[in-house]
């Protein structure tokens, strides 16, 4: 618990400077997919081959951000417009649907399943359940008791999206400097993803602690 409130002072005391920092990084989060596919070899020898591959990094970019807005909610709301923030939770995970799902339709457009038939039939999946994610998220009014149980499910969703790349990922797998480099972003995503939803779950042990002491209100389920 006094871990809890220090942070959050810390956060009031640097709000500007952390402002500006996250602001950074999240633009060069943005930015990293369109240089790693722009700097790879053979980027305009195959148009439909890059658009597949830029759907799927941004995809995975979005959700990754989607994650971290949402188990930061707390955080987010300290530093930024708490509106502002909810939104931008909410566009990064339509966004990250909606590309997820252009990446699919490419897939099978061109076919790039047939090299890959087992490990592909995660794709499908993860979209699949990121659908229901965001129906019960959008829908939650219809579903108190359960959607964010549902929520939860993109902490999954992201995982598998991870393991299919590392498996069959064009921009991982490949020995390339790019390559290279965007598979250690993606393990980086993965590993502050992590640290978020632990940060998420200390918070809320902390506010169920709280909880128990008279006239306190228990706190939400974990989003």
């Amino acid at each position: 618990m006094a871990n809890t409130v220090t942070g959050r002072r810390f956060i009031v005391s640097h709000r500007a400077p952390l402002r500006v920092a996250l602001l950074a990084l999240a633009a060069a989060a943005l930015a990293a997919p369109i240089l790693v596919v722009g700097l790879s070899p053979g980027h305009f020898q195959n148009v439909s081959f890059s658009v597949l591959r830029l759907a799927a990094l941004y995809a995975f970019t979005l959700i990754f951000l989607n994650i971290l807005t949402g188990a930061l909610r707390v955080q987010s709301y300290m530093l930024f417009n708490p509106r502002r923030a909810h939104r931008f939770h909410i566009v990064t995970g339509l966004a990250g649907f909606t590309l997820a799902a252009a990446h699919g339709f490419v897939v099978v457009a061109t076919g790039h399943y047939r090299d890959h038939p087992l490990v592909w039939v995660i794709g499908p999946i993860a979209l699949a359940l990121l659908l229901v994610a965001i129906a019960f998220a959008l829908d939650r009014k219809h579903w108190p008791g359960i959607w964010r149980r549902i929520h939860q499910v993109d902490y999954v969703i992201f995982a598998a999206i991870f393991v299919k790349a590392m498996l069959i990922g064009s921009d991982v797998v490949t020995i390339t400097p790019t390559a290279q480099a965007m598979k250690a972003i993606m393990i980086l995503y993965v590993v502050i993803a992590a640290l978020a939803a632990a940060v998420r779950v200390r918070d809320y042990l902390s506010a169920r602690v709280r909880a128990r002491a008279p006239g306190v209100e228990a706190p939400a389920d974990i989003e």
